[in-house]
């Protein structure tokens, strides 16, 4: 007998985790399946002990593949079903086929476990790493419901919708990135390297220094004797800010005072709600019902005042509750994204509905991303841009200043 650590679906709608004893993997799915659970991932349970443990702790998320993985994998392999492929074809397609190691990699150990009698869902749970929770449950969803094919398509389209927004946030903060490490490089080279050069001549020269030239002197021998002073502070600020964080009630302050500040508040509320519609609307499609669905979509929540709120929702949901009414009191969600939920639960088409208002609140984060990073930029190039024509000036009012002295 083989232990098994599990993740699943309580039948009262909570997340369930634990070990279970069975001979293989099929007979701990079909355990768990038997208590009303609805198992998520389950993983040969394997203690770490001596320096397999130490080393599972310190690099053992290095190894952790991420979402684009997920999306490309699934992505493929329902196109693969939908044009009428078997599954154990479309994944030995894969595996055999040209591109990405890590693609074929897992394709092929996707396939191994599909042989050894594994479904694809168990197979997924078993790289808990690459894909999470909601796909597992997704996927075993649409094998119970015979529409795998249809289930793993909506799923592809997910993630690779959460991958493109995670892409263009990424491209979109180049340029900046790049505009701020250059000037601050201009700027260290003129404090550390220009302005020691030319303390010698302006001590010979005598006189005394114009006040913008003073305080790019000052400036600059501060940085070269107490540049430790500044580490050490920056240092300190990380571990005291990552303390405070980690901490869910502080985090929580944080977040809802984040959510109150202007235009800011509102597009975080509008990404959250997006992030949280695409998921949950995806797994309802799927055949999953309320009450794990929204348990299954929190974890995609970032806002900890939010998820709070969105706890407080399920709460209500496995009490009998609907959906809309828990949110509207909760009043964490712009008024659209409620009005539009109403809708979907009266019309019965909640799934659909959520879909579609997470396209439309997309849409409006993005306008009002691609306008603040419009506007960065100009800022960032003036800012930094005056600063270092500020210290460029303190050494050309020296340098006329010594011009004149010996005029």
């Amino acid at each position: 007998m083989a232990h098994f650590q599990y993740k699943a679906v309580a039948p009262d709608g909570s997340v369930a985790r634990g070990q279970v004893e069975a001979t293989d993997r099929d007979a701990a799915a079909a355990r768990l399946q038997s208590q009303g659970h609805l198992p998520l991932t389950l993983e040969l349970f394997q203690p770490a002990t001596g320096l397999r443990a130490l080393l599972s702790q310190e690099i053992g998320g290095a190894r952790r593949r991420g979402p684009k993985l997920a999306a490309d994998l699934v992505g493929r392999l329902a196109l693969l079903l939908d044009a009428g492929v078997a599954l154990e074809a479309a994944l030995s397609l894969l595996a055999g086929s040209e591109g990405r190691t890590a693609i074929k990699d897992l394709a092929a150990d996707l396939l191994r476990r599909l042989r050894g009698g594994a479904g694809l869902s168990d197979a997924m749970g078993a790289h808990g790493d690459t894909f999470p929770p909601l796909v597992v449950a997704m996927v075993r969803a649409g094998e119970a419901s015979g529409a795998l094919a249809s289930t793993l398509g909506r799923l592809a389209d997910q993630l690779t919708r959460a991958e493109a927004v995670r892409q263009s946030i990424r491209s979109a903060l180049i340029y900046p990135a790049v505009l701020l490490a250059t000037a601050a490089g201009s700027v260290l080279l003129v404090l550390l390297v220009v302005l020691p050069q030319l303390e010698p001549v302006f001590a010979e020269a005598g006189g005394r220094l114009p006040l913008l030239t003073r305080m790019a002197f000052a400036a600059s021998i501060s940085l070269r004797q107490f540049w430790w002073v500044g580490v050490a502070l920056i240092g300190l600020s990380l571990v005291i800010g990552r303390h405070f964080l980690a901490d869910p009630s502080i985090r929580a302050r944080m977040d809802a005072l984040l959510l109150r500040v202007p235009v800011l508040g509102l597009t975080i509320r509008r990404a959250e709600a997006a992030r949280f519609s695409r998921v949950l609307g995806t797994l309802i499609g799927g055949g999953i019902t309320l009450a794990p669905s929204l348990i299954l979509a929190r974890p995609v929540l970032a806002n900890r005042s939010i998820i709070n709120a969105i706890e407080r929702v399920i709460g209500a949901v496995r009490g009998g509750s609907g959906l809309v009414g828990p949110l509207a009191q909760a009043n964490i969600f712009p008024e659209l994204a409620v009005q539009m939920i109403r809708i979907g639960e009266t019309t019965g088409r909640l799934d659909s509905i959520l879909l579609r208002l997470a396209d439309l609140l997309d849409s409006e984060v993005q306008r009002t991303l691609d306008r603040a990073l419009a506007l960065l930029v100009p800022i960032l190039t003036i800012g930094l841009g005056g600063l270092v024509a500020g210290i460029i000036a303190s050494v050309m009012l020296a340098v006329l200043g010594i011009n004149d002295l010996l005029h």
